[in-house]
């Protein structure tokens, strides 16, 4: 058997091996269900979480905190209560699908002030006030996130990048870039060619579209893809759209 053989039967045990394998990111939360429509979840540690997981009916989706089963506009779940050994008073966890399909979670102060809002389908947050979400929602892609609870505010950890890593084959041509601004060409690519989106800005706002990708190509080159706004509904590949309103 030569090395190329060898070569190759390695790689694909190395995939196959990869395959149906669990997610194994923050087993030490608990983690429950909360919409199956949308696939939402949150995970918390029970050393810090009360989990009250009860629906709450408002017309004012600026207070779900003050609940009457007549406001029927929207539905509002109050997930938890938390609390840790760095905050004075403890917050409020709060779910909503939206009113036209946007999953969000909002944390509240004790006194009913949003502190925060997140556009996401999961949500994680730990004993140190440490918060990861995730979920393609209300932007182009699954957009991973991490954030810090500090007193009566919460920053989010901004990342150089976002790690896209959407794949496929283009529904049309694109050009690949040099730099996100220029002319300098990487690469012209045809339709139905296997491309990997790698990167986006990690600096995008909520609630707003990415434009710049960094893109790989099937053999390898690496370069940035300027969609126009037309593009950003899957025009360009089936997964990158922006999903929100």
């Amino acid at each position: 058997m030569t090395v190329r053989q060898i070569t190759t039967i390695l790689l694909i045990l190395a995939s196959l091996s990869s395959i149906g394998q669990p997610k194994k990111h923050f087993q030490y939360l608990t983690k429950i269900s909360l919409d199956t429509t949308y696939q939402v979840f949150f995970a918390y540690d029970a050393k810090f979480t009360t989990i009250i997981n009860k629906p709450c009916y408002t017309l004012d989706r600026t207070h779900p905190l003050s609940c009457s089963e007549d406001s029927v506009l929207e539905v509002w779940t109050i997930v938890a209560k938390y609390k840790n050994k760095e905050l004075k008073d403890s917050l409020t966890i709060t779910y909503s699908a939206g009113l036209s399909a946007d999953p969000e979670f909002v944390i509240f102060s004790k006194s009913g002030e949003i502190i925060e809002r997140f556009s996401c389908l999961e949500f994680y947050i730990n004993g140190s006030g440490t918060i990861y979400t995730s979920g393609h929602t209300n932007s182009m892609y699954n957009r991973r996130r991490k954030f810090q609870i500090k007193n009566d505010t919460i920053d989010e950890i901004i990342q150089p990048f976002n790690y896209v890593g959407l794949k496929g084959k283009t529904l049309k041509a694109i050009t690949l870039y040099k730099n996100k601004t220029g002319s300098e060409i990487i690469a012209q690519l045809p339709q139905n060619y296997f491309i990997e989106i790698l990167l986006a800005d990690g600096k995008t706002k909520d609630y707003a579209i990415d434009y710049n990708f960094l893109v790989r190509t099937d053999f390898g080159l690496v370069g940035w893809l300027r969609l126009e706004r037309e593009e950003a509904f899957g025009e360009v590949l089936k997964n990158l759209y922006f999903a929100g309103d």
